[in-house]
């Protein structure tokens, strides 16, 4: 009769064990770095449908961060593309054309631009950016703090995407 020895199932089982131990860590940073990218590609195919619609409707069309329930405004909270139809500055649940939800905790938004205008940022009828001001959303984890990327839009309205180190990490 053959079969496996219980010396020979103890050794495969921690085998197992050993391989496991290593794959599930790996897994984790690979699951964290696609969630990642995939908030990238949200907020980058955002952009561009932003400046499409500037350049389709020949008007500025603007880019803000969204609004938690009390008003506070956070890119980490996703964004939306909006036209000021009103003029007053401001936007309107009226004025939005898309948003899009960043349903990821451990994925942080900022902003930042050349200037002191922070948000909201936006193309112009020309596809430029408004006042041909750069503006960049950076997007780090907590999780693969090495793994940044940062969104680029410079004054000419061209979008482009890099790594970021958002600090730490190997």
């Amino acid at each position: 009769m053959s079969g496996f020895t219980l010396v020979e199932l103890i050794v495969a089982v921690a085998v197992l064990g050993i391989v496991v131990g290593w794959a599930i860590p790996s897994m984790v940073t690979l699951i964290s770095q696609n969630r990642m990218t995939a908030t990238t590609n949200q907020l980058v195919g955002l952009v561009h449908h932003a400046r499409s619609e500037a350049l389709k409707t020949a008007g500025r069309v603007w880019v803000s961060p969204m609004t938690d329930g009390e008003g506070a405004a956070s890119w980490s909270l996703g964004a939306v593309i909006w036209v000021d139809g009103n003029g007053d500055g401001s936007r309107a649940a009226s004025e939005s054309v898309r948003e899009i939800w960043i349903d990821h905790s451990d994925i942080t938004v900022s902003g930042s631009a050349t200037s002191l205008t922070v948000a909201p940022f936006g193309f112009d009828g020309a596809g430029y950016a408004i006042a041909d001001q750069a503006y960049t959303l950076t997007l780090c984890s907590d999780a693969v703090p090495a793994r940044g990327q940062r969104i680029e839009i410079n004054g000419g309205g061209q979008i482009r995407t890099e790594n970021e180190d958002c600090g730490g990490g190997a």
